[in-house]
């Protein structure tokens, strides 16, 4: 081994051997904030080096990572983009990120990170990134004039399938699932119909068992926080086709094709007609 090569060896051994002094600490594992207001994520970190970067990255359900935002150390001014703003402060290690008037789109994990250089040293140019744990941001919709209703819709005869939906019920309202080891369930959805200009929370519960009812379904908490009355017999709709309604569509298709083959015999006759 030559001494060059000996040189760049320590060298790069002692860059990776400092890599272990900086951490990056989020003390919000999980945050909740409604829709239009104001919501801000707290990071921490610790770093020997005075040369660094920082960053805030999301991470929506699709899973990719998207970057938001990022601050230079050396920088006194806070960075903001649109709606997204930081709370730097160098002398404490602390990088908040802010986002005002938050959406329903924003809800997802957000990461925050440090970036620095490993060393000085010539031709060892690397940088090592540190993330922390992630805070995951719920947006809970703004929903004005809720109007609850429950549907209950059963699977044809030859099935016991039946499904309960609670849907437009307000967002402070417990929906949990019952501990009913028969039923399954969904997460309450948001549903931001813009063609219209509202928003709706649905969540849908079904079973194969014979004497599902929706009033089975949730724990006491949606009762007693909702004036809807969760009586199966509410709504009741047939998953089973009808039959007549099929006969009666097929009897007009066939009269068309009817109508075609014989449109098209006499175009044919017309056709020879005036050919002869």
């Amino acid at each position: 081994m030559t001494l060059a090569t000996l040189l760049w060896t320590v060298a790069v051994s002692t860059c990776l051997g400092s890599s272990m002094a900086q951490t990056v600490t989020q003390p919000q594992p999980e945050i909740s904030v409604q829709e239009t207001e104001t919501v801000t994520l707290g990071c921490t970190y610790d770093t020997s080096d005075s040369d660094y970067y920082l960053f805030w990255y999301k991470q929506p359900p699709s899973g990719e990572m998207l970057f938001i935002i990022r601050q230079e150390a050396y920088k006194q001014q806070n960075a903001t983009d649109n709606r997204f703003s930081v709370n730097f402060q160098k002398a404490t290690k602390s990088f908040s990120l802010r986002i005002s008037d938050s959406q329903l789109e924003d809800a997802a994990m957000y990461f925050c990170a440090l970036k620095r250089k490993l060393c000085a040293y010539s031709g060892v140019g690397a940088y090592q990134l540190t993330f922390g744990k992630g805070t995951k941001l719920l947006v809970t919709p703004n929903i004005k004039n809720p109007d609850p209703a429950v549907y209950q819709l059963r699977s044809p005869k030859s099935s016991n399938t039946s499904v309960c939906l609670f849907t437009d019920f307000d967002s402070k309202i417990n929906v949990s699932q019952s501990l009913s080891s028969t039923v399954f369930g969904s997460n309450s959805t948001a549903l931001d119909m813009k063609a219209v200009g509202s928003k709706s929370n649905g969540v849908l519960h079904w079973s194969q068992s014979s004497d599902f009812k929706c009033n089975e379904t949730f724990d006491e908490n949606f009762h007693s926080n909702s004036e809807v009355s969760c009586n199966a017999m509410l709504v009741e709709k047939s998953f089973e086709t009808d039959m007549n309604l099929n006969f009666q569509n097929l009897s007009v298709i066939g009269f068309r094709i009817l109508l075609l083959k014989v449109a098209g015999f006499n175009l044919l006759m017309t056709l020879r007609l005036w050919s002869s």
